[in-house]
């Protein structure tokens, strides 16, 4: 295509000295460069047009390709989200084999004798202050007697 150029541009250069004999030949000879440079206009705009078709191309592989991980991961998500519930469903609460060590008790005028049991002496201390609240005792942490 450049060589086609370069011919016509020869060709065209040639016929200028021997044009200014006459004016016709002139004259087709100024619409003959108008039409090699709207052809190379043309030449270069296809260059980018197919420049620009590649480029569409390449983004909508990239496009499928995204399409395609995105629908992987979605994958992933629901075996992963199926997992867990199966998971949740196996786990179950450890039954307590231990029994409470710490034993705690309190003699008040008004909720009478309450005696808790605890894993700990501040576990035990805790329930005796609150089953003594519920009865409408008068509770101090200092009437409390606690023994393992």
């Amino acid at each position: 295509m450049r060589s086609l150029s370069i011919i016509l541009f020869f060709t065209l250069l040639s016929a200028t000295v021997s044009a200014h004999e006459h004016y016709p030949a002139a004259e087709e000879i100024r619409l003959l460069k108008k039409e090699v440079i709207q052809l190379r206009k043309e030449m270069r705009v296809d260059h980018k047009q197919s420049a620009s078709a590649e480029n569409v191309r390449d983004l909508e592989r990239e496009v499928a390709r995204l399409r395609k991980n995105i629908h992987q991961l979605q994958d992933v998500i629901l075996e992963l989200q199926a997992s867990i519930e199966a998971q949740s469903q196996v786990v179950q609460p450890l039954p307590v084999v231990e029994r409470p060590k710490w034993t705690c008790y309190m003699k008040d005028a008004r909720a009478g004798g309450i005696h808790v049991n605890g894993f700990s002496r501040i576990e035990a201390k805790g329930k005796l202050l609150e089953t003594c609240t519920q009865r409408g005792g008068v509770c101090f942490e200092s009437g409390i007697k606690c023994s393992e």
